[in-house]
């Protein structure tokens, strides 16, 4: 089956002018590119609206958050062009999409253009939802369809809306009147330049297209499996959804719905469990959990080992999404057997914020194991675990950001949707509605929720302590840090700093030895990215954020 020729007709009608599109429309063979089945409606859409490989929602999404660090350059060429490539996006560079372009950017720019990447997937969706009712099959498999395409066409605009238009609860800021993104809801081409609708109508749109999508789910069941949109993926981004919204009722109702037919977390301790070495017990536990070789790190989207993935895609490798221009697991020197560190690396606020004990109060006993299975992480000779057995110090552990669907063995998995975001949507929602009422049985069951997702994140080798708080704003910040700490790198961060109020965060930058610090102030513009100049150049309907 050919692909759809419209796909790229219909991303230039919003990107550029379509002077000319027309005229190119009507010289194809029309037989050649409409599908006539369900079944080849269905291959076309897996192609080219699903966003698998290769697909990056933006390369820059983890760079630009208080997760990462410059570790410098070291006094080393090598690792002095890394950090120098990554200046932009890591200092918040108004002109970053342009100046990742020029020598000494990025090696790999198909990806920068989330605009473009984004817009293209849209244009897919609209094919396949004017095309599912022209083509022959069962009402059931169309109508599945359409509720698929319906909710991918949201997730891509939910994120473009957040990259590209201010926070929808931006203090201060009435989304009805703020810039948000165009809105191209068919596949007819125009001459058109499209205009920025507001956030607030993308929001609306979003809104709309998973609740009809809900509903065609509920109303033709099938089982799609985790690599298609279904159901239980709609709840949960309704949850998120809402919870952007500040509208706590919907998010607690829409969580409770996915909770309702999955609510079953991955146990991560059985990810890294390995027979003990009687002979060298503190090697044996930095093997399991801090080498790089372990099987299961990263694989918490990995439908093979991980319960708890609703719906799951593998976006490109740290290398064709263009992310390793800043990310490397291997320098010269390498920083694997030496002092150095990566250029960019996981910050140690993220890391500090684990209770991750290592062997600190018995070698069996790890406490929280997340940073050992969702960050890469590599160990250097003649280091000491902190806390371990001086006397037989054999490993040390260097954290860094491999991401989180990087895979060599060609499994699926790497973003989506999972329950623990349900458990903590649901906890968020009851805990603002508890600090608004002060009924503390919304306190209760915000605690049970984040204990719940706590205790399948820690080692059973003792017993997991509850957490009880009953300070508002401590419980709120404990509920933020825990979401931090379980989502790294799978693009909540940035998102969830704007919406908490754009707070004031700074980076360090150092190229050659001279620290440099850059801040975005609270509520800063730069909070909302830049639309890429080659966009406003081919369409002059379109307005720069400030």
């Amino acid at each position: 089956m050919k692909r759809l020729l419209y796909i790229f007709i219909l991303t230039l009608g919003i990107l550029v002018s379509n002077s000319g599109c027309k005229k190119f429309l009507a010289e194809q063979s029309q037989d050649e590119i409409k599908p006539s089945t369900i079944q080849e409606l269905n291959s076309i859409m897996a192609a080219d609206a699903y966003p698998y490989s290769p697909f990056c929602l933006s390369p820059l999404l983890n760079i630009v958050t208080d997760d990462v660090v410059c570790n410098g350059g070291q006094a080393q060429l090598s690792y002095q062009n890394v950090v120098k490539a990554g200046k932009s996006p890591f200092s918040w560079s108004k002109n970053m999409f342009e100046e990742l372009l020029l020598p000494g950017g990025l090696s790999n720019t198909t990806h920068l253009d989330s605009w473009k990447t984004l817009y293209q997937r849209i244009a897919s969706c609209n094919v396949g939802l004017a095309y599912v009712n022209k083509v022959s099959g069962s009402e059931e498999d169309k109508q599945n369809l359409k509720a698929q395409m319906l909710a991918l066409r949201a997730y891509y605009y939910f994120n473009l809306v957040n990259m590209f238009g201010k926070p929808y609860n931006a203090q201060g800021v009435n989304p009805a009147n703020s810039p948000g993104v165009p809105l191209k809801l068919n596949m007819e081409v125009t001459d058109e330049f499209y205009t920025r609708n507001s956030v607030a109508e993308v929001y609306q749109q979003i809104e709309a297209d998973l609740l009809e999508a809900a509903n065609l789910f509920r109303t033709y069941p099938k089982s799609n499996g985790p690599y298609k949109m279904n159901e239980i993926a709609v709840y949960t981004f309704l949850s998120r959804m809402y919870l952007y919204e500040e509208k706590w009722d919907q998010a607690i109702d829409f969580a409770s719905k996915g909770l309702a037919k999955k609510s079953a977390l991955t146990q991560l301790y059985p990810f890294g469990t390995v027979a003990a070495d009687p002979a060298n017990p503190y090697a044996t536990a930095a093997a399991t959990y801090n080498s790089p070789l372990v099987t299961y790190e990263r694989r918490i989207y990995d439908t093979k080992y991980s319960t708890e993935v609703i719906w799951a895609y593998a976006p490109s490798t740290i290398s064709s999404s263009g992310e390793d221009g800043f990310f490397k697991s291997q320098m010269n020197p390498a920083y694997k057997s030496t002092s150095n560190n990566p250029p960019y690396g996981i910050s140690p606020d993220l890391l500090n914020l684990y209770d991750s004990k290592g062997s600190t109060a018995n070698y069996t006993y790890i406490g929280d194991l997340r940073p050992r299975l969702y960050f890469s992480v590599t160990v250097i000779v003649n280091g000491i675990i902190p806390g371990s057995n001086p006397i037989a110090p054999s490993y040390a552990p260097k954290y860094y950001f491999g991401g989180m669907g990087s895979r060599t063995d060609g499994t699926v998995g790497g973003a989506g949707f999972r329950v623990a975001e349900l458990y903590m949507n649901r906890a968020e929602a009851n805990i603002q509605k508890f600090i608004n009422t002060g009924n503390d049985a919304l306190r209760v069951a915000a605690l049970n929720d984040i204990n719940t997702l706590r205790v399948s994140r820690y080692d059973p080798r003792q017993a997991y302590v509850p957490i009880d708080l009953t300070d508002k704003t401590a419980l709120l910040n404990f509920c933020r840090d825990e979401r931090r700490r379980e989502f790294p790198f799978d693009g909540h961060r940035w998102f969830d700093l704007r919406r908490y109020g754009m707070p004031s965060i700074s980076h360090v930058y150092n190229e050659t030895g001279t620290p440099e610090t850059f801040t975005l102030v609270q509520g800063d513009n730069r909070y909302t990215w830049p639309i890429p100049q080659e966009v406003l150049d081919r369409n002059g309907a379109l307005t720069q954020n400030p």
